[in-house]
């Protein structure tokens, strides 16, 4: 008994701590619900809300656990939780205080959120078209793949360079033409591809 007596001011202390910490949380949340969205149009703010009133009620929780284990304490009773609970409960907490040293804390509102991809390395961008641009002929008669390069080219051109380009044609119309780059038939359509530089 005379143990019991001892401990009751530190009970008064403990409850009374609760108590105002509970007071404390619960204005600033209640505060922050109410606050108008920093960004005109934000389309969280029901889910804000609805996480600080998710707050509040864990809040309000925790204050009736401790005032329970003060009462326990003030009659001078204790039990002792099962093994396996008193586990969970401590790995819980190790698992959200983790989560809160992680997660990044904006303290000023009026500083701008950091981008979530600043700071990482971005890759190698495309210069450039993305697919070159590219024009049709229909083959009449008497064309040959040699005459399209040349006409494509226009004006005096190299032989190298007419070879080089009646191949690239070639090339990419080979479904169009067949196996044999010498036969083309009036009326097929063939694409043009965009003279590389």
């Amino acid at each position: 008994m005379y143990i019991v007596a001892a401990s009751r001011p530190r009970c008064l202390v403990v409850a009374s701590g609760l108590t105002a910490a509970l007071w404390g949380a619960a204005a600033v949340l209640v505060r922050a619900m109410g606050d108008p969205p920093a960004e005109p149009g934000a389309s969280d703010r029901g889910l804000t809300r609805l996480c600080l009133a998710a707050l509040v009620v864990a809040a309000a929780w925790a204050w009736a656990q401790g005032i329970a284990a003060v009462a326990e304490a003030w009659r001078g009773t204790r039990r002792t939780p099962p093994r396996g609970l008193r586990r969970l409960v401590l790995a819980a907490c190790g698992v959200a205080l983790a989560g809160s040293l992680a997660a990044p804390a904006h303290a000023a509102p009026d500083r701008p959120r950091p981008e979530p991809l600043s700071g990482l390395p971005l890759p190698e961008r495309a210069q450039g078209p993305a697919r070159p641009a590219e024009h049709r002929v229909v083959v009449r008669p008497g064309d040959s793949l040699w005459a399209l390069a040349e006409r494509d080219l226009g004006g005096a051109t190299s032989d190298q360079r007419v070879d080089d380009r009646w191949q690239a044609i070639y090339h990419r119309n080979r479904g169009v033409i067949g196996p044999d780059p010498d036969l083309i038939h009036p009326g097929q359509v063939l694409e043009i591809p965009q003279e590389q530089s």
